[in-house]
């Protein structure tokens, strides 16, 4: 049986090495994986506070307080990048013109239930439809296009990732290839939804711990977006939430605004306890009025979101 000297130390060292880990994720020094960090922050904090709680417990109440200090730093730095995306919430907006339902969902290319997929997305309707990993239900995309009649992306089988579906025809609508892997995940879709001309763009980025490969990515977005007038509609699979610096500075770049919550969409298995890794943005004269996240994943490791954005004249 360990002495409490001994629990002492062993949470004394668990709470340096998380320590560390908290500086990487505010530092950004560029080393592997640290997206991923980021994306975690907020849990590594909520478990930095079990780690505080049991160094008092164990008597290490000085060294419990200066693990705190890197604790509300840590977080603090992540409710900024919070704090400067919602702000952007507030930026006026004038009379409501169109309003349209999303539904941004990544199905999971080895989907063992793709039928349950289709039927919740034909039964759901939303008047757009942004789908990752679309091999996952490619052998009923004519049932959902019986729904959602207009699609971009998923013309070849063998390079199938990312497609969109929408009850508006997409105008001059285009799939892009992302360095540096150059693989078919961005989807740019111009369309008319009662009255107000709107593009939709749509991507699927590379797993986390790519961190050059994501930054890449990111840069390529940015690119893309800067091309773009009028209202945008940013959705997709990030693999990050919007507290990792370099989405937070995608949004600062690009005046990114989010929904009024952000609701978690991965592990399926936390639920609302997991991190939103699937994201919704707007830009210009529109505005998410509300997001939520599935309560069944139907076989996908993703929940799906869904919401409503409203479209505004300018102010």
């Amino acid at each position: 049986m360990w002495s409490k000297a001994e629990f002492r130390g062993a949470v004394l060292a668990l709470g340096g090495v998380l320590a560390v880990i908290l500086v990487i994720t505010s530092v950004t020094p560029g080393l592997p994986g640290e997206l991923l960090l980021q994306t975690l922050r907020f849990h590594l904090v909520g478990l930095g506070l079990v780690l505080a709680f049991f160094m008092v417990l164990f008597g290490a109440k000085w060294r419990a307080l200066l693990f705190m200090g890197v604790l509300a730093v840590a977080f603090a730095h992540g409710a900024y990048y919070v704090w400067e995306f919602n702000k952007r919430r507030a930026e006026p907006v004038g009379a409501l013109q169109a309003e349209m339902t999303f539904l941004n969902y990544n199905v999971l290319s080895g989907n063992r239930t793709p039928s349950q997929v289709v039927d919740f997305i034909v039964a759901t309707a939303p008047d757009v439809a942004l789908i990752m990993e679309t091999p996952g239900v490619v052998e009923y995309i004519p049932q959902i296009e019986a729904a959602l009649p207009y699609r971009l992306g998923c013309e070849r089988v063998a390079t199938c990732d990312i497609s969109l579906f929408s009850r508006y025809p997409i105008e001059n609508g285009k799939v892009l290839e992302i360095p540096p892997f150059r693989r078919s995940r961005l989807v740019v879709a111009p369309m008319t939804i009662e009255g107000v001309d709107l593009t939709v763009v749509g991507i699927h980025l590379s797993k986390p711990y790519f961190d050059e490969a994501s930054l890449q990515e990111l840069g390529y977005l940015r690119y893309t977006l800067a091309q773009i007038e009028g209202p945008v509609v940013l959705a997709g699979d990030f693999n990050s939430a919007l507290w990792a610096a370099p989405i937070a500075w995608l949004g600062r770049a690009q005046n990114l605004v989010p929904g009024p919550t952000y609701p978690a969409t991965w592990p399926v298995e936390l639920g609302p306890l997991g991190v939103p890794i699937d994201n919704i943005f707007t830009r210009g004269d529109a505005r998410i009025l509300d997001v939520s996240a599935g309560a069944d994943s139907y076989g996908s490791n993703h929940r799906y979101l869904l919401a409503r954005i409203g479209f505004y004249a300018a102010p």
